[in-house]
């Protein structure tokens, strides 16, 4: 499986929890970002002693993914017909280190919706300042230091939850813009990640 795509797969699983006619799950956090985190130097308990314990753990051969999610169907979500959503998802390396992390957020006060229409416009080649005028600041940074053709990569994520029938139902729509060492780009990829 591709590198980049592997690391967001720990979060699918944490939908298992969704089920039932309760109108909040998950406790309520907010975004943890560069400064309070760094990817390299972060670990594994420091993320615990900001956020606590996560919703989810999932085991990946490259080391570790914490996942925290809250839903509330009571709050306001970008879209009428969806439920406001917010996750983030940290990933280590096999000694504990962030290497990485992604926020989604479907709630209209940090939403993370972006214009999917402008990710057609981005090249190979095309710099960092091109990519952040046409999507915005990313929802989070990941590194892969087993993929040395990568300097970084900039995560575009959005979560569309609808509920029905007793049951929830996300697609994360999420963007990798992959950059080499002289932040030009080197790779896009676009993929949605379904969990009902």
């Amino acid at each position: 499986m591709d590198i980049l795509k592997l690391r967001h797969y720990g979060f699918i699983f944490i939908l298992l929890l969704l089920t039932g006619c309760v109108t909040t799950i998950g406790r309520n956090f907010q975004k943890l970002e560069e400064p309070q985190v760094t990817p390299g130097e972060t670990t594994a308990q420091d993320i615990i002693g900001l956020l606590g314990k996560p919703t989810t753990t999932n085991t990946l051969n490259q080391g570790t993914v914490y996942n925290y999610i809250h839903h509330n169907r009571n709050a306001k979500a970008v879209s009428a017909d969806e439920v406001a959503t917010r996750y983030q998802v940290f990933n280590f390396n096999n000694q504990d280190i962030l290497t990485g992390y992604q926020f989604g957020s479907s709630f209209v006060e940090d939403s993370t919706l972006f214009n999917t229409d402008n990710v057609n416009k981005i090249h190979n080649g095309d710099s960092k300042a091109q990519v952040l005028r046409l999507l915005g600041e990313p929802s989070g940074i990941e590194r892969y230091p087993r993929a040395p053709e990568y300097a970084y990569v900039f995560v575009y994520s959005y979560p569309k939850t609808t509920h029905s029938d007793s049951s929830f139902s996300m697609i994360n729509s999420v963007v990798n813009v992959a950059f080499g060492h002289y932040d030009k780009v080197v790779r896009v990829e676009t993929y949605n990640l379904n969990a009902d």
